[in-house]
């Protein structure tokens, strides 16, 4: 697979020169997809191929998008958020093809990295949205994000605009941007709805009465403490089962109290909690959970 590139958090009040794209963001699970040798996957930021999982929009993949070889990036959706995003992540073929009749997915798709054998990182974003453009046949499975060139423009009007019409926040990216794969930097910009801070959960601690105490969360390769309030019951076990499934060794250092208290580790799995403060930009002070992120 190839590592999406990611946006830079940006503040509301930077403006920006020289002209730009305008995006809304998209609050689902980003996904790269890709067709090779006529077979389609669909590729997590954890590396984890999930097509097997979404066959209506597989079955849309190969009917709508031209070419017999490409790299697509996009973000998934389904009908009800994120919550029901999470309860398509099963590996029983019946529940499989039941929840794609149910909750049908969606890929929303904003960029194009190889096509027809032809490597497109280094070509200006405006010509791969072009070309994206010529070869997505738009339905109710595929789609493509919305954009329009601004020149100069002030990161708070859009952020504005496109809340109001109720996506989760804006997206914003130079006109000639190169794809920089697993990279983050200040040609993507974004902006979202909820100040909010991006979290990796790592691990749950016990709990005498309750499916875990609180989630163990890490930022930055560091321990960033724990997150135990913002969670309804049905949360709860809903994300014990999802930590059950990504299970996986602790692979930072954790304090010593807080080893002792494991009920389970996972592979980082990306996430936002709300936090009163941050001391040092190390520990949150009176967080509160949010939700799992796709991106």
């Amino acid at each position: 697979m190839i590592e999406p590139m990611l946006a830079k958090l940006a503040s509301a009040d930077a403006n920006l020169t020289g002209t730009w794209i305008s995006e809304p963001k998209i609050d689902g699970q980003r996904m790269t997809a890709q067709c090779q040798e006529n077979k389609i996957t669909l590729w997590t930021r954890r590396h984890l191929q999930v097509a097997y999982k979404f066959p209506e929009l597989v079955g849309a993949l190969e009917e709508n998008i031209k070419g017999s070889e490409w790299i697509l990036d996009g973000e998934l959706t389904v009908p009800g958020g994120f919550g029901n995003l999470i309860s398509r992540n099963v590996e029983d073929e019946f529940r499989i093809k039941l929840l794609s009749l149910k909750i049908p997915a969606t890929y929303h798709i904003f960029d194009v990295i190889q096509y027809e054998g032809e490597e497109l990182i280094n070509t200006p974003l405006l010509d791969r949205k072009k070309l994206l453009m010529k070869i997505v046949y738009l339905d109710e499975r595929t789609d493509i994000v919305p954009y329009k060139e601004v020149k100069s423009p002030t990161i708070r009007e859009h952020f504005k605009e496109y809340t109001e019409r109720g996506f989760e926040g804006a997206i914003l990216k130079n006109t000639e941007s190169l794809y920089e794969p697993g990279k983050r930097t200040g040609q993507w910009l974004k902006i979202k709805k909820e100040e909010t801070v991006d979290v990796n959960i790592i691990g749950a601690t016990k709990s005498n009465s309750l499916p875990f105490g609180a989630l163990i969360m890490e930022r930055n390769g560091e321990f960033f403490g724990k997150v135990g309030t913002g969670f309804s019951d049905q949360d709860r076990r809903d994300i014990l089962k999802l930590l059950e499934e990504n299970k996986g060794p602790l692979k930072i250092k954790i304090p010593p109290e807080i080893e002792s208290e494991v009920l389970i580790s996972t592979e980082p799995l990306s996430a936002e909690i709300k936090a009163n403060e941050l001391i040092k930009d190390r520990s949150p002070r009176a967080p509160v959970w949010v939700r799992f992120r796709g991106d």
